[in-house]
């Protein structure tokens, strides 16, 4: 009989919303800058102003804290892709994948913790299935609402090809800093041909 590990709270007061937005900041902060393993929970605190108490009132865990951090940076892909679905109908393939690759530009720094923490926490490699796969719908809903009548075995399909091209965006960028040319500007090409393929046709 296996027991499961604490779960972060949910606070219910804008109050304490807004405390654990802070610490999950801190968090993020410390991670991306010492690494998983030698950041502390005491200084997740004090990056966050906060008590060492009011960290483990919401995250019992520095497991339960980077869960909730690569849940955080899922649900607010979703958001992200859930706007771009409501003005993809009067979109270009071209305007298409300008935003989608404009977003994992955005999304860069929280995506650079989520990797992260996918490769040092094995409670957040466990439950990685389910949010991958809530990215990859919200993804074929935006091809369905650029395409209407696709249907959802085509736009599943094909949102795992986009899923997986836009994830290259970020590294590709950070190549450019490394001296690189034109990488980002040619995966806009590149997606634009594909999203031109699957919705022009």
């Amino acid at each position: 009989m296996s027991i499961e590990a604490p779960r972060a709270k949910q606070p219910k007061r804008e109050r304490g919303k807004q405390r654990v937005a802070a610490l999950l900041d801190a968090g993020a902060a410390l991670f991306a800058e010492k690494g998983y393993e030698a950041a502390t929970m005491t200084e997740i605190a004090q990056r966050a102003g906060a008590s060492i108490g009011s960290l483990y009132q919401f995250f019992p865990s520095k497991d339960a804290l980077a869960e909730a951090l690569f849940n955080r940076y899922v649900e607010r892909m979703g958001l992200v892709l859930d706007g771009i679905a409501g003005r993809a109908a009067g979109l270009r393939p071209a305007q298409l994948a300008d935003l989608l690759v404009d977003l994992m530009l955005d999304m860069r720094a929280d995506r650079d913790v989520a990797m992260t923490l996918l490769n040092s926490v094995a409670a957040v490699v466990e439950s990685r299935k389910p949010p991958r796969y809530m990215v990859r719908s919200h993804v074929a809903a935006v091809l369905r609402a650029a395409k209407p009548g696709m249907s959802d075995e085509q736009s599943l399909a094909s949102a795992t090809v986009v899923t997986q091209f836009i994830k290259t965006v970020p590294v590709l960028a950070e190549a450019e800093e490394h001296g690189g040319q034109g990488f980002v500007q040619e995966a806009r090409r590149m997606l634009t041909l594909y999203l031109e393929r699957i919705l022009d046709t």
